[in-house]
């Protein structure tokens, strides 16, 4: 069996903290114990850590920004111990996701700015997917995103510690990239890969829905159909549940783990809900196929922070090997720090439950043409290169697809463009903005020409087109018009 220690949500209860000492030392000794359990359990080859690293700050914390960086070197100093102890130091074998804890409230919450709801569709603006409008029900405002920059920088210190733990691992089947919203991880000489996912890329102080874009479920398909060796078995991480009460809103889409089974993963696994937990999920197509999702409890969690009746809590995932399933097992605090064995409610109360799964198959039609793996590639290739801060390497290489790539390479042209400045080729793919983000871009580049009517016919266009909110319209009309009054 290949055997993977999965653990999640490691923020620290402020009013009963646990040092990694202390943990360390209560995993280590459990992990003694695994040959004498009745079934016995493998010892770890892997870890996965599936989110919530960090506590976090509330809003306005005084303690902002260097209490968050203590705490993410708490992390850091955790995990390097964990890969020394359980997986001979060999950090490629460790897979980390971030969780919404790993969100930095404050830095979301300096990137907006009060909208006024007179005359606007509240509901209909914040529901919008990736739309700039949030609400804040502990006071009933409207706010809206307007340093999209400054918003994405609210996932600046976990990438920060995930690029620097990952600087020393040996083995990666690709590089690991933090602000990627997917990473591969090849475990097992290349029998096992784990595809992580950030399922927070709507998190921030007032959005708390899980999500996994559809665009990076389909860029790591490609991927993994790209490897030179098919993996035996295929795992997704991420951090969210995928399920949740009425009253609750910070769940995942479950149809998202249905487009997952059809793209060949055999098994998921997650965190976010404190408590071990596994069920089946299935897609119907030319037949029924199967995949188990399984949770992990919180490891470091405690008080209000734990579900009723529910301990500290880890999971042992021992992966068959004939690849056709798995046996989980929950390992629980007993008393004072003792990890010993938990109890499954989806096993009837047993410490372990045995789990198969029935994949897509894998066969030459799925197989993707050529020039969708150029495209990857070529993503791949700038996305490093924007990262070195050297746009113009990107614009190159992106300019192998053509002058109008689309999709996600054309995000990163024009990303590429802004941090290089060539504001006449920024107006020449951008002959019609779609998003805020790209009027924003477009408009930014006519002032910098001095092109004063074609900014102004520009967003009398986009006024008319009914893709933009008034207030956007009018930030960007005042901009220009304080532009204008300065370089006439």
């Amino acid at each position: 069996m290949f055997s993977i220690l999965h653990i999640s949500d490691l923020h620290r209860s402020p009013e009963n903290p646990v040092s990694n000492v202390e943990l360390l030392s209560a995993l280590h000794a459990d992990v003694a114990r695994f040959g004498t359990e009745v079934p016995p359990i493998s010892r770890p080859d892997a870890i996965v850590v599936s989110g919530d690293l960090v506590m976090g700050l509330p809003l306005g914390d005084p303690g902002h920004p260097g209490a968050l960086e203590r705490q993410y070197e708490q992390a850091y100093d955790f995990l390097t111990r964990m890969a020394t102890v359980f997986v001979d130091g060999d950090r490629a074998r460790v897979v980390i996701v971030p969780g919404n804890h790993d969100v930095d409230w404050n830095c979301s919450r300096a990137a907006m700015t009060e909208a006024d709801p007179t005359g606007k569709h509240v509901p209909r603006l914040i529901e919008a997917a990736g739309g700039p409008y949030r609400w804040s029900w502990h006071d009933l405002r409207l706010f809206r995103i307007c340093d999209p920059g400054l918003y994405e920088a609210r996932f600046s210190y976990f990438c920060e510690m995930y690029s620097r733990f990952y600087a020393e691992a040996r083995t990666l089947v690709l590089p690991v990239a933090p602000h990627r919203p997917w990473n591969l991880f090849s475990l097992h000489d290349g029998r096992i890969c784990v595809c992580a996912f950030n399922s927070c890329i709507r998190n921030d102080c007032f959005s708390r829905i899980g999500m996994i874009s559809q665009e990076a479920i389909a860029q790591s398909h490609l991927e993994l159909l790209a490897l030179a060796r098919v993996p035996q078995v295929k795992i997704a991480v991420w951090h969210h549940d995928v399920e949740g009460s009425p009253f609750r809103d910070d769940y995942m889409d479950p149809d998202t783990v249905k487009v997952m089974i059809d793209r060949g993963y055999y098994m998921a696994m997650h965190g976010h809900r404190h408590r071990s937990h596994t069920s089946p999920h299935t897609v119907f197509t030319s037949d029924e196929f199967m995949m188990p999702v399984v949770s992990a409890g919180s490891l470091c969690a405690a008080g209000d922070n734990l579900p009723p009746g529910v301990r500290r809590q880890y999971n042992m995932v021992e992966l068959r090997e004939d690849g056709g399933g798995a046996r989980i097992h929950v390992r629980e605090v007993q008393a004072n720090g003792i990890f010993g064995r938990g109890r499954l409610d989806s096993a009837g109360g047993r410490s372990y439950i045995d789990v198969e799964w029935k994949p897509v198959p894998r066969g030459e039609a799925m197989n993707p043409p050529r020039d969708a793996r150029a495209d990857l590639s070529v993503a791949e290739q700038a996305e490093k290169f924007l990262a070195e801060n050297d746009p113009m390497a990107a614009i190159r290489a992106i300019e192998v697809i053509g002058e109008a790539p689309p999709g996600y390479l054309r995000r990163l042209l024009l990303r590429a463009l802004d941090m290089a400045g060539l504001w006449p080729r920024v107006t020449q793919v951008l002959q019609r903005a779609e998003t805020p983000e790209e009027l924003t871009l477009v408009i930014k580049a006519l002032i910098h020409l001095r092109q004063w009517p074609e900014a102004e016919a520009r967003l009398v266009a986009a006024e008319r087109s009914g893709l933009f909110d008034t207030t956007t319209i009018q930030t960007l009309a005042k901009w220009l018009a304080a532009e204008k009054g300065i370089h006439p």
